[in-house]
């Protein structure tokens, strides 16, 4: 028997999947007899057309959650697709040659791997594995379904290979498998499969649609099993106190402050935020979100102030500073009384340096001192953050000691959710037991929302499924706006970041933001230009999703790093952009499209970026032109005719009944309002912009060709390899041909391989491509580093 090390991280993973962080929800089950034909191949790394079967190991770990499923599974022999698979690199192609192979089958399973060695770390050899499994239904004229993972391990010697690195990740490919069928088979009535009495076999939720990625629901519905999703309360905008900084409503309970000092305490508390409960909700805000104000280090640790409240001490007291457990009770009734929420911040991946609980539960904590290597996914979650004590979640005493506390605040302070901090920080077992655990006891309507800091929209909507979050920040847009609105990016670019809401499974519960207390003030990325930050909240605010406001926002608070851009709250009736947030809030809450309507997009170019959101009864034009003139937008036939307003003033544009297109003034975002003049509304556009911006809908081919044949294609989405130049796609025939959705705005460029393991990319902007309704192909030269 080969031996092999893993790391500590792979064994607490198999420990969470044998005990105490299993779920315990049970797979959902197919009907007796059903069987799914399973193909799996290795794609080697570094030579195109060089192909190789999986281990054993892997097969039967996807045997085993396949059978749980009550699937029959029929594994197609390697030896009879395997020449045809080395000449065919695209999923597509190979999962139709599957369906040929095995045309008695009632399911599809295709596994692709691929394993890459990346050096010696700390005496033992890394590797990634990145897996995609893509399934689907005989005879189904949808997409088959597709999801992508890598996982990073490491191997203790240096003649152990690809196999063994598969191996390793084997239950986490099986985990892949078993999230898409469990997609497929779960109903809207969770029932008992039916037992068949030899006749054709339906399964129950195969005839739901299916695209590239598993499609998200509606907004506002629940798309994870169990009821995770979170739904919003109508008209909802969180608002971010940091309570330190934001008012002094007891100057008796302030101990040392130094208003002059940018790292010392200044006296804010509680009954400082309850003092300005009325102001908020003028402004529009529905909900508060407190900084961390549980006990704390209250010194300065090698001269970084603590006044932020993320280095807890006690999970069980409040910090003394900030008011006791009765003031935030109240709190919590004051905001009830005025029908607004509050949002408790926990923090359970970490405890402040030199707490009382390291000196007194030292077996509690990892010990392995801080990260080294951020892109190490084991250091990530098993060492110190910035110094931070790691807390040891896998251990059950840790695991109850957090749980338990998390609980009594619910009963005790009657939040209405909970900020989880630092998600990157904590496996996934740990967030899908915790969330799942303390969802049962607050209820199905309390809200876990998890604050994972990266840009990645897939990594994000994987995160949310996987860790049971309620819903998650969108970093992805937060980046965007900023990009586009500060730094003179095309607007297309939000086009193509809002293009991944078919990865999520619930992009409108989604919470938006421009910035946060862990990232430069908005103000100062603008450069202090009021109207660029007017500009950028006016999408942020239109947008699906819930906004969220981070405190002095509405004064034009500014700072690049930390703790400049924590810094005092100020109150002033007249600033612009108080005003700004006040009417946008207010439109929102009026408006059904701008709360929950289906994104349809008009145009998307370097210059522009339009788009609408729409109800059967209404319709509301978002539109940003970067360029110097006005701009014609043409509608489609299921808005031509409208009533148009301008939508900031309320001013309707004469012409009712006869409009076929709207005016983008060029350096603003233009908010038009459509109602329907006709009986019947937008019902028919409402439900076909829902279907295609699931990626259900119409599909196009598009053509690109490229006069460079070692030049390999790049972009975001998962059908353009998601940014990760090794799963570029590679010229056939002098170009790419695909095949995607009508609607879908996508970023690419052209790369070339480089060194071993290496990338040449070409230089410049991001390419563009909008798909615009249309039955011929849509054609396009390429040539390398020219646009």
């Amino acid at each position: 028997m080969v031996l092999r090390q893993r790391w500590a991280w792979a064994l607490f993973l198999a420990l969470g999947a044998a005990g105490c962080l299993q779920r315990s929800a049970p797979p959902v089950v197919a009907p007796n007899g059903t069987v799914v034909a399973v193909a799996y191949v290795r794609d080697e790394a570094q030579q195109r057309g060089v192909v190789a079967d999986v281990p054993e190991a892997v097969k039967q770990a996807v045997t085993e959650v396949l059978a749980k499923r009550n699937l029959q599974v029929q594994v197609v022999p390697y030896a009879q697709y395997s020449a045809e698979f080395a000449k065919v690199t695209d999923s597509q192609r190979r999962f139709a040659m599957l369906t040929a192979l095995a045309p008695q089958a009632q399911l599809y399973l295709l596994v692709e791997t691929r394993a890459s060695r990346f050096g010696e770390v700390n005496g033992r050899f890394s590797w990634e594995v990145y897996a995609r499994t893509t399934a689907g239904r005989a005879g189904s004229q949808l997409e088959p379904s597709t999801t992508n993972q890598d996982y990073g391990i490491a191997l203790q010697f240096s003649h152990l290979g690809a196999n063994d690195a598969q191996v390793e990740v084997g239950r986490q490919i099986a985990g892949q498998a078993a999230g898409l069928f469990d997609s497929f088979l779960a109903s809207p009535l969770v029932a008992p499969a039916p037992e068949t009495d030899g006749g054709p076999v339906v399964v129950p939720g195969l005839d739901a649609p299916a695209g590239g990625q598993q499609p998200s629901p509606p907004s506002g519905a629940g798309g994870l099993d169990g009821g995770a999703v979170w739904v919003p309360p109508a008209g909802d905008a969180i608002y971010f106190v940091m309570v330190d900084r934001f008012a002094n409503g007891d100057p008796r309970n302030d101990g040392k402050v130094d208003l002059k000092d940018a790292q010392a305490f200044h006296g804010g508390d509680l009954q400082g935020v309850i003092s300005r409960l009325d102001g908020l909700r003028a402004l529009g805000v529905r909900t508060v979100w407190l900084s961390p104000v549980f006990q704390m280090r209250t010194e300065k640790f090698y001269g970084y102030g603590a006044f932020h409240g993320y280095w807890v001490e006690d999970f069980g007291r409040v910090e003394p500073r900030f008011g006791d457990e009765a003031l935030l009770a109240r709190l919590s009734e004051e905001l009830r009384r005025r029908d607004m929420r509050l949002v408790l911040d926990v923090v359970l991946n970490h405890v402040g340096p030199e707490t009382r609980l390291v000196r007194e539960k030292p077996r509690w904590f990892h010990g392995q001192g801080p990260i080294d290597n951020w892109s190490d996914a084991r250091e990530l979650t098993m060492r110190d953050v910035h110094g931070l004590p790691d807390l040891a979640v896998e251990q059950e005493e840790v695991y109850q000691h957090l749980l338990g506390h998390s609980r009594r605040w619910v009963d005790a302070v009657k939040p209405a959710g909970y900020r989880l901090d630092a998600v990157k920080h904590m496996p996934l077992e740990f967030w899908a037991r915790y969330n799942d655990d303390l969802r049962a006891h607050a209820g199905k309507d309390f809200l876990l929302l998890g604050e994972m800091l990266d840009g990645d929209p897939v990594l994000l909507a994987s995160t949310m499924a996987e860790g049971r979050f309620g819903t998650m920040f969108d970093f992805p847009l937060a980046f965007a706006l900023v990009d586009v609105f500060c730094r003179g990016r095309s607007p297309a670019h939000l086009g193509a970041i809002l293009f991944n809401d078919r990865l999520y499974p619930a992009p409108g519960s989604l919470v938006t933001l421009v910035d946060n207390h862990d990232l430069p003030r908005v103000m100062s990325e603008c450069g202090g230009d009021v109207e660029r930050v007017q500009r950028a909240l006016a999408v942020q605010l239109t947008a699906r999703g819930v906004p969220s406001l981070t405190y002095g926002t509405e004064e034009g608070l500014s700072g690049k790093k930390e703790p400049e851009n924590r810094g005092d709250m100020r109150f002033t009736p007249d600033h612009p952009l108080r005003a700004w947030i006040t009417r946008l809030l207010e439109l929102r809450r009026g408006s059904e499209a701008l709360q929950g309507g289906e994104t349809l997009v008009l145009a998307a170019r370097e210059d522009l970026f339009a788009y609408a959101r729409v109800t059967p009864d209404e319709a509301v034009v978002i539109a940003v032109n970067s360029g110097k003139a006005p701009v014609d937008v043409a509608l489609p036939d299921g808005l031509v005719g409208s009533r148009l307003s301008e939508m900031l003033t309320g001013v309707e544009i004469p012409g009712a009944g006869r409009h076929s297109s709207v005016i983008v003034h060029p350096g603003q975002v233009s908010l038009l309002r459509l109602k329907p003049s006709a009986a019947g509304g937008f019902g028919a556009l409402t439900k076909q912009a829902g279907a295609r911006w699931r990626g259900q809908g119409e599909r196009r081919t598009v053509e690109l060709t490229v006069d460079d044949a070692s030049a390999r294609l790049v972009g975001s989405g998962p059908e353009l390899g998601g940014w990760k130049p090794e799963r570029s796609l590679r010229p056939e025939s002098g170009g790419f041909k695909l095949s995607l959705p009508v609607g879908a705005v996508f970023e690419y460029k052209l790369v070339r391989d480089g060194t071993p393991g290496k990338f040449d990319w070409e230089g410049g902007d991001n390419r563009l491509l909008f798909v615009p309704e249309g039955r011929e192909p849509l054609r396009l030269k390429l040539a390398w580093g020219k646009r």
